[in-house]
Parts: structure tokens; sequence; C-alpha cells
């Protein structure tokens, strides 16, 4: 039974779970209940990566900088090494806190952690994982400053109260971006179109009847969950890479030959627009098996698929391609000017695209 001052952290969790852009809300608040001036969320790859990083009140924090001094080794973190040496001994999901971080310190390799956490003022705090797979874990934790001392037991309490709800979240969270994928797949089946839909790591998250075909068929097939086939002028593989990294390529072409006089397979990989974050089961890219139907329906079912254009946005969109002015659009859609200039500026935000130039070239790999 929760006191009554204390928020029904469900509730506080539960709704950062729908709507990912209030997590950083809901970290304040369990800091603040803590009495800590940060709360944190962190997804960490099995490669030492760090898919998200959100911290509260941290701007201004040279982050890069840690990165790129490897500060998030368990060599050099404390917080991480407390968290390696826990699993070690079986323990996946306890309460660290400063006195954990006292048994490990000592045995660090180098103190440019410590350093930036005194530089930054945050040498105290309690964390704990809430999901631990394969891929890697993801953690909450709060960081306190010099003048907010050490964590109490209280404190703690509260803190593991406010876990246990957040973990909860964060899987459904996980859920809902999974469905994403399913919903985006079940919208290639009813254009009749082979698609495969991969998450940011390269991996397939959903794919469509057709593309389940190939599959079967060993003209695709899965190592580590990622997508494979020997292609020209690069291997599958490779092409998804280029899609998925941070320095990648909007769109990518490949064909893959198949044996015994089969017809070519040829696919095209378009990256989706970025999202601010993700807990990494989002649709990141989808690589379909040949170009849409060239009628004008099928091209509009199309974008709305992959960048869940409306309708109407849709055939903005195929309007300004085919290179009509602003004025002739709105006129041949009955809106207004203004109207029209607020879906275009809603379509170049769907697309990724900064201006009508690199809208056309955005819709020039699918059109042309």
């Amino acid at each position: 039974m929760r006191a009554a001052n204390s928020p029904d952290w469900d509730d506080v969790f539960m709704a950062a779970a729908l709507e990912p852009h209030r997590w950083m809300e809901s970290l304040d608040l369990m800091a603040s209940r803590t009495g800590a001036s940060h709360g944190q969320l962190i997804g960490i790859g099995g490669a030492r990566d760090v898919p998200f990083n959100l911290i509260t009140n941290s701007d201004g924090w040279p982050m890069d900088e840690l990165v790129e001094a490897g500060g998030y080794g368990a060599d050099v973190n404390f917080r991480v090494a407390a968290n390696a040496s826990s699993l070690m001994r079986g323990h996946y999901d306890p309460v660290l806190h400063e006195d954990h971080y006292d048994s490990v310190t000592p045995g660090l390799a180098s103190r440019s952690y410590v350093d930036f956490c005194d530089a930054i003022d945050i040498p105290h705090g309690c964390q704990t994982n809430l999901v631990l797979d394969g891929v890697g874990l993801i953690g909450l934790a709060t960081l306190r400053k010099r003048r907010e001392g050490r964590t109490t037991p209280a404190q703690r309490r509260t803190f593991a109260r406010a876990a246990a709800a957040a973990r909860r979240a964060v899987r459904l969270q996980e859920r809902l971006e999974g469905q994403q994928a399913m919903l985006l797949a079940g919208a290639f089946d009813a254009l009749a179109l082979t698609a495969f839909i991969i998450d940011a790591r390269g991996q397939l998250l959903a794919h469509t009847a057709a593309a389940d075909e190939r599959l079967r068929a060993g003209d695709v097939y899965l190592r580590d969950g990622v997508p494979h086939a020997p292609g020209m002028p690069w291997p599958l593989s490779r092409a998804i890479a280029a899609l998925t990294a941070d320095d990648g390529t909007a769109h990518v072409q490949l064909r893959i030959d198949l044996p015994a006089g089969r017809a070519p397979l040829f696919l095209e990989g378009f990256r989706l627009p970025p999202r601010p974050w993700s807990l990494g089961r989002l649709p990141h890219a989808i690589l379909v098996a040949r170009q849409p139907r060239r009628d004008r329906a099928g091209v509009m079912a199309f974008l709305a698929a992959i960048y869940g254009l409306t309708s109407a946005e849709a055939d903005i969109a195929i309007r300004l391609f085919e290179g009509k002015p602003r004025g002739e659009i709105a006129a041949e859609r009955g809106v207004t000017v203004e109207t029209l200039r607020g879906q275009i500026k809603s379509l170049y935000a769907k697309t990724g695209a900064d201006g009508e130039a690199a809208l056309v070239r955005v819709l020039a790999v699918i059109l042309a």
C-alpha cells in the first residue's frame, strides 16, 4: 500500500510508455522523490554502444567526450563495473548504490569516469537493471550531487518501487514498438509486396507473407536475426549495414540472382525518417522486393506505408514531384494556399526532407 503523498508509479511510467516524449518528465519526478537532481534511463548494447541515454537536467554535459574515452566500459565506469560484479554473482536486478561503487572503484583501470563525475558533480546515486537480454541492458538510475549526499535506505526503497513500475513500462513500450513493425508489414501485405522490416541493429522485425515465401525458399536467410543473401553490387547484409549505420545511406538497391533459371530478385531498401530515440524495437528501414504499382492509388498507398502519409499528403507529394506549382495544387485540391502550406510542412516532417528539392530526391527513388 503506497503512502498518501506517494505517486502512483505505474501511472507515472505507463504514461511514458504510451507517450515516449514523457520519459524525461517521469524520470524527473522519480529523481525529485528520491532526493536526486538527475534521473536516467540508459540502453547499453552488448558491444558497449549506447543506443539511448536519457538524463534529466543534463544540458551542457560533454557526453561525447565520455563515449570517445570509453567511459561506458566496466574497466573505467564504476557504475558499469558494479553492475558487472553483481551479474557475475548471479544477481540480475538489485538496487546498487554508493557502497557497491566504493567496492569496485579501486580496481578501475582509469580514473577518467571518476573525474568526469567529479567535474559535472554526480558522484553519488543508485541504479538497477530494468531489462537484461541478448541485445544488452536497459538501466534506471538516479545521479546525485555532492550536496545531496549518498542515498539513504528510504530513498532506495522509493527508487525500487519506481523501478518496478518502470520495468513494466519498458516492457510495454517494447511491445508497442514491435507492434508498429507488424502494422507496417500488414500495410505492405495489403499492397501484395515482398517486404522486410528491419530494426536499427539490422535485425528482422517483421515481414510480409510474400517475404516469408522467400525465406522458406532460401532466397533470403537469417543469421543472428539479420537477413542475408549474396547480391550485386553488394551482399544483402552489407546493404542493410549501409541503411542502419549512423553515417549510412537512405536508399540502397541490389540484385539477388536465384538458381535454376529463376528470375533475379531486385531489392530496394529505404531508411525511415529518424526518431529522437527508441528502445530498439521501432522499424528503422524497409527492404522491398519490387517497385510499387505505377498506378496513382498504388503509389499513394506505398508512400502511406513507408512514411505514414495521409492520402492528402501522398497526393500532394506526387503533384510536387510532377513539378506542379503550389497555387495550381491548391486549386486542384480545393484548399487555400495556407492550408496547403501546412500540409506540405507535415509532409516534410514525415519524410525527413528539409525542403521541396530534398522531397523530390526522396520521392525519386520510389517514383522515378
